[in-house]
């Protein structure tokens, strides 16, 4: 254990990242350390040896004592502090940012990525990818807070450089509720006359794509809006179908950085990402 965290440490010293994530992994690691001292350390039932660690072996024999309920309580806190660090270990993996833990696509850069959960379950995580032509597309907005910016989300939207959302079930649901659920969010986000013909097309696309496994942990389902008005949906790389319409491309990326975003941190880490890119 104490070798996984002073690796933990140099990595975390040998990999550059921003100054908040860096705090972050330290604060992880000294959970990792209060934790294990926690679960084999505590006062041993003897109280004149109140230190961390197992008592000394005593110079005259004594009568072991029964560890103490105190003790008990801090093996139990060290236990879930454990617990804890792995499940923030884990999600760390799934949420790193850097160019090494995320995929990379053919003429498309990165910009970010989150989960989208339906109250404390983790449904699927999303990531975003932007044509090489979206950093000069959007270079007006350079140096400025693009975050809550209405006049950034409506140029991102309508924009007509490549744009690919992917998402990776991090659990099964019946593919009946991924098709309701993005039949209700493109409703919301179109006009009732475009509503009113890629409604039909749009929901027997989706059950196409959905009527496999694409539904089930660990599957992944691509979304393509390429030049602002064709969308397109792949599972496992496999293409499942097109429609053309600007208003549906819009609306799906609306879904994921607009001002109701299905995840609002997702979108965050998306809008920070943009604005990385057209700032460097």
């Amino acid at each position: 254990f104490f070798f996984v965290v002073a690796m933990e440490g140099y990595s975390t010293l040998a990999t550059p990242m921003p100054r908040r994530g860096r705090r972050s992994q330290f604060f992880v690691l000294g959970l990792a350390s209060m934790a294990l001292l926690a679960v084999v350390g505590g006062t041993h039932g003897d109280k004149s040896q109140l230190g961390w660690g197992a008592a000394k072996e005593p110079e005259k024999p004594v009568t072991t004592a029964e560890p103490t309920g105190k003790c008990m309580k801090l093996k139990k806190i060290g236990a879930i502090g454990l617990g804890a660090l792995i499940s923030l270990k884990l999600a760390s993996n799934v949420l790193k940012t850097g160019s090494n833990s995320v995929d990379s696509l053919p003429g498309q850069t990165f910009v970010g990525q989150g989960i989208r959960a339906k109250g404390p379950i983790s449904v699927y995580s999303v990531k975003m990818f932007l044509g090489n032509r979206a950093k000069s597309a959007l270079s007006a907005f350079k140096g400025k807070n693009l975050k809550g910016d209405a006049a950034f989300t409506e140029a991102l939207e309508k924009s007509s450089f490549q744009k690919t959302i992917k998402i990776t079930m991090m659990r099964s649901v019946t593919p009946q509720k991924m098709i309701t659920s993005f039949n209700d969010a493109v409703s919301t986000r179109v006009p009732k006359k475009t509503l009113t013909k890629i409604e039909e097309p749009l929901n027997d696309l989706l059950t196409k794509a959905f009527s496999g496994k694409a539904s089930q942990k660990g599957s992944e389902i691509t979304f393509s809006m390429t030049g602002g008005n064709f969308f397109a949906i792949s599972v496992a790389g496999k293409q499942q179908g097109s429609l053309w319409s600007s208003d549906l491309c819009k609306a799906f990326t609306d879904i994921y950085v607009g001002p109701k975003a299905v995840s609002s941190g997702a979108r965050d880490a998306i809008v920070s990402g943009i604005s990385d890119m057209i700032n460097t």
